[in-house]
């Protein structure tokens, strides 16, 4: 999964130079180039200086550059969905139609066995030869039956790291329309922390109707946790936390807050 990365003009999600190599079912999504010139290519992919990026079944969409944006150099996918277009057997260009996205939740992709009102064109588009693989690209988190799906399979790599797996499943939880008891009917986040991306601090808000224990930390990508921003409890109204990323690499990190029995998550952008 790459998501959210930046470069300052060549290659935003994932760079090769002057190598072969291979990507095997990855979401490329959202990355980008901060140049604005021409030189600036390939914001979720660029093969670069005599490089070949071989693969399959990947997902690469919504990446940003001046020059091609998706993908740029000697990039081979078969069986991928690429925004825009890519020659090669079994390649699509549709959209994805995800449940949910970051930073209120993850790329999954919808399915109308999970309540969703489309299949996403992503599902059993895979290489037919390909191998299943553990994990799931879909809402519910069910494996692939037949073909393998198209993207970054979930669980795969969330039953390595504990931490971040309960985060995941939580957000799941959280955003699934269910019925009533499974919503948060007096709480909300706001999951659009400001600014977002940031340097080198950003402002994280918590709307409250009532009192509750609030809970409010922050993880990387690894599911190691960063920091505890706030544990104790929170009368009725606005609370805004201040995140430092001074002290941080440049990444993605994960703000979860826990509001009496609920979850919910964010994500905040830090570049330096």
């Amino acid at each position: 999964m790459f998501v959210t990365n930046q470069a300052a003009y060549r290659g935003g999600g994932f760079y090769a130079y002057n190598c072969t190599t291979t990507l095997i079912n990855n979401t490329i999504i959202k990355n980008f180039c901060t140049y604005s010139s021409v030189s600036a290519m390939g914001g979720g992919v660029l093969a670069y200086s005599g490089a070949t990026i071989n693969g399959k079944n990947n997902l690469v969409f919504l990446n940003i550059s001046t020059t091609s944006p998706q993908c740029s150099g000697s990039v081979n996918f078969t069986y991928s969905d690429v925004d825009g277009g890519l020659s090669g057997t079994g390649n699509i260009s549709s959209d994805p139609l995800f449940y949910s996205t970051p930073p209120t939740g993850f790329f999954f992709l919808s399915q109308t066995a999970a309540g969703q009102s489309q299949n996403s064109p992503c599902l059993d588009a895979g290489d037919p030869n390909s191998p299943m693989i553990p994990g799931s690209t879909r809402s519910d988190l069910v494996q692939d039956g037949g073909i393998v799906d198209i993207g970054f399979h979930w669980q795969s790599y969330l039953d390595r790291i504990p931490e971040l797996k309960e985060i995941f499943v939580e957000a799941l939880d959280s955003q699934e329309p269910g019925t009533p008891s499974q919503q948060p009917e007096k709480v909300s986040l706001g999951v659009s922390n400001y600014p977002n991306p940031f340097n080198p601090s950003t402002t994280i808000s918590l709307s409250l109707d009532d009192a509750y224990p609030v809970q409010l930390s922050i993880f990387d990508l690894s599911g190691k946790l960063v920091t505890e921003l706030f544990d104790g409890h929170l009368d009725a109204g606005s609370h805004d936390f201040l995140f430092s990323g001074k002290a941080l690499p440049t990444g993605v990190y994960v703000y979860r807050a826990k509001v009496a029995d609920r979850v919910l998550t964010g994500k905040a952008l830090l570049i330096k």
